[in-house]
C-alpha cells in the first residue's frame, strides 16, 4: 500500500521490504495528519492518499488507526460483525446445513414447550441463525498479555475476516520496550501487513525499519 500527504515528501510504500515509521515532531502536523486520516476513515474526505497498485482506495474500507492502548480492545464491533457474518456462512454451507436445521427446529421446539401453559399463541418467527449469533454474542479470546501481541492477533484476524489494510499505529512505542517493539516489527514483515508507526518523537531503529523524520521545523529527514 502506498501512503502520501501532501506535507510529507516522500510517499511510504509498504510493500516494500521493511518496517515504516514515520517520526512527527511538529504538534500541528502530528494533530493534522492524524486527523485528516481519522476523519476519511469516517467517510469524510481528506488529503492524504491511499493507493493499492497505484489505485486510490478508501480509507474507510482499506485502514485504521490503533492508538487506544489501555487496555488494547481486540472485540472491536465492525471484525465481530464480520465474524458473525463467517459463522452465519459457515452454518448455511452445504456441510452444516443439515445439522443447521435440525438445532434451529429442536431450539424452536423448546421455545414452544416453554410458552405452553400460558394463555395466548406465542410464535418464535425470527428465530434463524442471524439472530441466534447475536444472541450468542460472540467474542474473541486473546491469551497473550503482551500488547505486541494482542496487535498482531487483531491483524491476522482483519486479515482473515475482512480484507487487507493499512494498520496505522500511534505512539505505540511509549507502550512497549524496545526489544518488544523489535520483535513485532519482524512479525509484521515475515507476515505481510502493512504497518505504518506514527510516532511524536525518536526511539532505537529496528534492524529493518526505514523512518522518516519531520523536525519542528517541518524539514524531512530520512
Amino acid at each position: 500500500m502506498l501512503f502520501t500527504h501532501p506535507e510529507i515528501e516522500k510517499p511510504i510504500d509498504t510493500e516494500e521490504p521493511s518496517f515504516h515509521t514515520l517520526v512527527i515532531e511538529s504538534p500541528s502536523l502530528f494533530r493534522r495528519l492524524l486527523t485528516d486520516v481519522s476523519e476519511q476513515i469516517g467517510g469524510s474526505e481528506g488529503q492524504a492518499v491511499l493507493s493499492v497498485s497505484y489505485k486510490p482506495v478508501e480509507f474507510s474500507k482499506s485502514a485504521e488507526i490503533l492508538d487506544g492502548f489501555l487496555p488494547f480492545e481486540i472485540n472491536r464491533r465492525p471484525l465481530l460483525t464480520k465474524v458473525c457474518a463467517a459463522l452465519e456462512k459457515n452454518a448455511v454451507s452445504p456441510e452444516h446445513m443439515p445439522l443447521t436445521l435440525q438445532r434451529l427446529s429442536e431450539l424452536e421446539s423448546y421455545l414452544m414447550d416453554l410458552s405452553f401453559d400460558f394463555p395466548c399463541d406465542i410464535v418464535f418467527s425470527k428465530l434463524n441463525v442471524g439472530a441466534l449469533l447475536k444472541a450468542a454474542a460472540p467474542v474473541l479470546r486473546c491469551d497473550s498479555d503482551r500488547l505486541s501481541e494482542q496487535i498482531l492477533d487483531y491483524m491476522e484476524l482483519v486479515m482473515e475476516f475482512d480484507r487487507q489494510k493499512l494498520f496505522i499505529t500511534v505512539n505505540l512505542r511509549s507502550y512497549i520496550e524496545d526489544e518488544e517493539f523489535f520483535r513485532f516489527s519482524e512479525t509484521v514483515l515475515s507476515h505481510g501487513y502493512h504497518v505504518l508507526a506514527i510516532e511524536n518523537r525518536e526511539f532505537p531503529r529496528a534492524a529493518r525499519e526505514k523512518r522518516i523524520v519531520i523536525d519542528r521545523d517541518l524539514c524531512e529527514i530520512t
